[in-house]
Formats: C-alpha cells, sequence, structure tokens
C-alpha cells in the first residue's frame, strides 16, 4: 500500500487506508475538543475563530487560532516534504518515516498534557498546535497516497460526494423502475448511468471510520484524558512499521544494481 501513490491503488486499498486513518482523524479531533477546547482535524473551524476573535478584538485568542491554523499548514508541508525527499530511498520509509513523526507529536501532546499544571486557554491552545501540526501531516499524507482520492481528518467533503452519489443510485433506481412499469417517472431523454459501487464504499468507509473514531475519542477522553492519545499514537505506529515494511519489501524486490528512487 506504502510503495505506490495515485492510480496505483485497488479499491480494496484505499477503503483500508481510508477506515483505518479516518478513525484516527476522527478520535483526535473529538479527543482534542473534549481535552484543548479545540477542533484540530481540520482548519475551518479555526478561520471562523479567527475572524470571531479579532471581531471581539481579543487578539491573543486570534493570534493562537492563527498559529493553530498554520501549524496545520506547517504539518502538511513537512510529511510533503519528506515523501518528496530523496534521503529516504524508498517511498515507503519516506512515508514511514512521516507516520512515525506524526505519532511523536501524539506522544509529544500526551507528555506536555500530563506535565502542565495550569489549565490556562493560551496553555490549551498550545497544547493544541501539536494536534493540528500531527493532523496536518496525515492529512498530507494520506492525499498524496491515494492521489487525492481520500481524505481522512474531515468529513464535509466526504457528505458531499455522499449525497451526490445517492442521488446517482436515485436516478439510476428510478430508471429502472420506470422501465419495469413502463411509465415516464422523470423529465429527460437521458437514462442514468448505473453509479459505481466502489466509489460509495470508499465514502462509507471515510465516514463510518471516522464517526466511529469520534465517539472512541470523546469515550477514552472522558474515561482516560491522561493517556487518551496512546490508542491514536500506537494505531499511527503500527502504519508506519507497515510502511517501513513495505519500503524493506522493495528493497527485495529490485534487481542487483538497480538505481533506486523514491518516486519510481
Amino acid at each position: 500500500m506504502f510503495r505506490i501513490e495515485g492510480a496505483g491503488h485497488t479499491d480494496r486499498q484505499n477503503r483500508l487506508l481510508a477506515g483505518y486513518l479516518a478513525t484516527v482523524g476522527g478520535y483526535v479531533n473529538s479527543a482534542g475538543f473534549i481535552l484543548v477546547g479545540s477542533f484540530t482535524s481540520h482548519v475551518t473551524g479555526n478561520v471562523g475563530r479567527f475572524a470571531n476573535d479579532v471581531a471581539s478584538r481579543q487578539w491573543g485568542a486570534a493570534a493562537a487560532a492563527a498559529v493553530m491554523i498554520t501549524a496545520f499548514f506547517v504539518g502538511s508541508f513537512v510529511a510533503s516534504m519528506m515523501v518528496e525527499s530523496r534521503v529516504f530511498r524508498r517511498l515507503g520509509y519516506a512515508y514511514a518515516v512521516a507516520l512515525l513523526a506524526q505519532a511523536s507529536l501524539l506522544m509529544a501532546f500526551t507528555a506536555i498534557s500530563n506535565l502542565a499544571e495550569t489549565e490556562h486557554p493560551r496553555l490549551k491552545d498550545m497544547e493544541s498546535l501539536l494536534l493540528c501540526a500531527g493532523m496536518g501531516m496525515q492529512n498530507s499524507l494520506v492525499t498524496r497516497l491515494s492521489g487525492a482520492v481520500v481524505r481522512t481528518t474531515h468529513l464535509t467533503g466526504v457528505v458531499t460526494d455522499i449525497g451526490i452519489e445517492m442521488a446517482r443510485w436515485f436516478r439510476w433506481w428510478r430508471g429502472n423502475l420506470s422501465s419495469a412499469l413502463h411509465l415516464r417517472l422523470a423529465l429527460g431523454a437521458n437514462p442514468p448511468a448505473k453509479p459505481v459501487v466502489a466509489k460509495m464504499a470508499l465514502l462509507v468507509s471515510i465516514a463510518g471510520g471516522f464517526s466511529i473514531g469520534a465517539v472512541l475519542g470523546a469515550t477514552g477522553s472522558a474515561w482516560f484524558p491522561k493517556i487518551s492519545m496512546v490508542p491514536p499514537c500506537a494505531a499511527v505506529v503500527v502504519a508506519g512499521l507497515y510502511a517501513f515494511a513495505s519500503g524493506r519489501a522493495s528493497d527485495r524486490d529490485e534487481p542487483p544494481g538497480s538505481e533506486t528512487d523514491i518516486h519510481s
């Protein structure tokens, strides 16, 4: 799964990737909201918060929101630079290092939140930077890996796409019913094409994984707030180790004397 990018993946691989990491994204977003009072897996809410704080002339809070947006961007930038770099020689190795870097941010959040002795809102904002950067890294990695087919840290576009696909399914079902009954049930002469089952399955995997992760994150942060980020951290580590194994498999499969290229 981590040896190639884009169209080389099968529908099943995209579903596995989407469901697995969307669960991580939902968990971190939900747990982060309970622990630090901010949604950290997407930028939209923080842009709204920034605008509200500027309008209210709460400059400190506005600056914190701007820094959180920047942290998400920096995480995305750094992750993409890791994958673009030839330092790691193999695509699997590059993804492994980037995923382990994301896991280290989640663990750093856990360590800092346990050591902090104050509940000051600005400190919470600083803690949330780690989660924003980690989610920016994940969104960048999954977007690159899937060829912009999979996004795992937010659901706005996913729910929109599900609505579009449901409309296509409805038109297809209505067309079949019209043919069976020999009745014209809708205007328009063009018969609807059969929707792609794999696309709907992918979207449902993302939405389902994110929702399950959100429930788990809210439950974990309520019951075990001190260690609630350990499960998503462990999940990302497992993904990183799998990516590393993919890189080793690439080394074994390469003929002796051939050149290695991270984008080969």
